[in-house]
């Protein structure tokens, strides 16, 4: 949950079976209370003394057995580690009680003692904090996929026409169809549900998110083995079930989302979004969705800021072209851009 990493530690050390975790008395005691709360999962009450005794050891293994579905469970939990952020998102979605009365510590991690109802009101202060961001991100969740387009979907042979005297150099027309062309059709850059389309790719969503969903979200972090491999596949059938890939991931890291997908006619990757000429991802993201002049747009920026590209494009260097715009993994690229274009040149 991306919402954990917004929010300083509950537990400052690990709580759980003696010899692998420190068990320190408010820790405990906090992870007893969290347990207690989710009550209808485990079936028992555990008594909240700030003592780790076999019990907490065994709630934890069953937990993380039946829960978590571990094949050898531990019987610890880590500050930052599953079981404690399965712990927390459970214990969410039970409604608490607040402590009116009680003086909250200045910062969640330091309770000052072990007093039952000092532990008991910072972790429902914690649970509340952490009920607003995750309600925060559903909201932005749901802005980033609602459709905002103003209709503009496709380009008119005068947008083509104006692009081709912006980048200069005596580029021909002709090419920058043909990117549209291999990239989106060259129809249009939106996609049924009137949203950009794209293409997520989950080897770089692994690399902005430094692997921590590799376990729990294979489909969606995974490392880098051939273009468009199975899981590209599974991800991208269709924009359809790229926009519920773009959900699931935009729910665990908005950023790294949005920076790990193709947008547009052109298929512009997300992390190229200062190359486009825009400060954030939010801003590229949001600005590609309105139409298909400001998909053109970012294409623009893009090629400007790569003379070897605009080189290329000029001297009809596909194997360059292909390089410079899909990278060095760029497969067949060179000759489908070459074939896109001898093909509108075709119809002149």
């Amino acid at each position: 949950m991306k919402s954990l990493q917004g929010l300083p530690r509950l537990i400052s050390a690990s709580v759980g079976a003696p010899g692998k975790a420190r068990n320190l008395p408010a820790d405990v005691q906090c992870i007893q209370y969290l347990f207690n709360l989710i009550i209808p999962k485990m079936g028992f009450t555990l008594a909240e003394n700030g003592k780790c005794d076999g019990q907490l050891v065994q709630c934890i293994s069953q937990y993380q057995f039946r829960h978590l579905k571990y094949a050898h469970p531990d019987g610890v939990i880590d500050p930052t580690g599953r079981t404690f952020n399965s712990l927390i998102e459970e214990a969410v979605k039970v409604p608490v009680k607040a402590f009116p009365t009680m003086r909250i510590p200045s910062f969640l991690n330091v309770f000052g003692n072990n007093n039952g109802d000092a532990v008991q009101a910072t972790v429902n202060v914690y649970l509340d904090r952490m009920r607003a961001m995750v309600e925060a991100e559903r909201r932005n969740r749901q802005l980033m996929l609602q459709a905002t387009c103003d209709g503009g979907m496709m380009l008119t042979e005068s947008d083509f026409q104006n692009a081709a005297t912006q980048l200069g150099s005596g580029i021909s027309v002709n090419i920058i169809k043909a990117f549209a062309t291999v990239e989106s059709g060259g129809r249009s850059g939106f996609g049924p549900a009137k949203l950009p389309v794209i293409a997520f790719e989950g080897h770089l969503f692994r690399k902005y998110t430094k692997h921590i969903y590799d376990q729990a979200h294979p489909l969606l972090s995974y490392p880098y083995v051939k273009k468009a491999g199975p899981q590209w596949q599974a991800n991208n059938k269709d924009q359809t079930k790229a926009w519920e890939t773009m959900a699931t991931a935009f729910a665990l890291d908005q950023e790294a989302a949005l920076m790990s997908a193709s947008w547009g006619m052109f298929q512009i990757m997300g992390f190229n979004y200062t190359s486009c000429g825009y400060k954030t991802v939010f801003e590229f993201a949001a600005a590609l969705k309105i139409n298909a002049g400001n998909q053109l747009k970012a294409f623009l920026g893009f090629c400007s800021k790569s003379p070897a590209l605009i080189k290329a494009m000029k001297d009809k260097d596909y194997v360059a072209m292909a390089r410079n715009y899909n990278g060095k993994d760029y497969g067949d690229y060179d000759s489908r851009i070459k074939k896109a274009y001898e093909a509108l040149e075709g119809k002149k």
